[in-house]
């Protein structure tokens, strides 16, 4: 194995980043009851932000993880266990994700697909590294699911209006 030690160290951090979101990712809806219980609407309030800001934080490394470990010049033998190792984690959001309701079976997909398109970007950066197209399909892909989001939640918002009913009374 032809690996430099920095490149490993880089590598090792990626995948402890990674690590720490897929397991926020995860257990994120354990606590809401602690939160629920808190005495104060302000305090909750305050304390469901942080959770979004670290939930927000927590997408950064599962998209770009993938990309940067693939790029790294390991050999191929190691990449294909990070990438089987990455489609177990996202299809394990993907269950979780069917077995909840509500807005943690939203979060647990959106997880799922940004996972997922992190895995796919990286595989590509990886397969073009030779090219100068190879910076841009990261953050190609990134604008890409930002755009992807925003529609979803202009259609999620959407389905939720009701027409309202014409009484057949004159």
């Amino acid at each position: 194995m032809n690996v430099t030690l920095l490149s490993l160290v880089q590598g090792v951090g990626v995948v402890v980043l990674a690590t720490v979101a897929f397991t926020l990712a995860l257990t994120w809806p354990t606590v809401i009851a602690s939160i629920s219980g808190m005495r104060s609407e302000r305090s909750r309030m305050l304390t469901f932000a942080g959770l979004g800001f670290g939930l927000l934080l927590t997408t950064v490394p599962l998209y770009l993880a993938p990309g940067l470990l693939l790029r790294d010049g390991f050999e191929p033998a190691l990449a294909l266990m990070l990438a089987v190792t990455w489609l177990i984690a996202v299809a394990s959001l993907v269950v979780r994700g069917l077995l909840l309701s509500g807005f943690q079976r939203v979060v647990s997909f959106a997880f799922a697909v940004i996972a997922g398109s992190g895995l796919i970007a990286g595989f590509i950066s990886a397969v073009c590294a030779q090219h100068r197209i190879a910076d841009t399909i990261t953050p190609t892909g990134a604008f890409l699911l930002v755009v992807a989001a925003i529609a979803g939640i202009v259609f999620w918002s959407s389905s939720d209006l009701e027409t309202p009913a014409v009484s057949g009374r004159a």
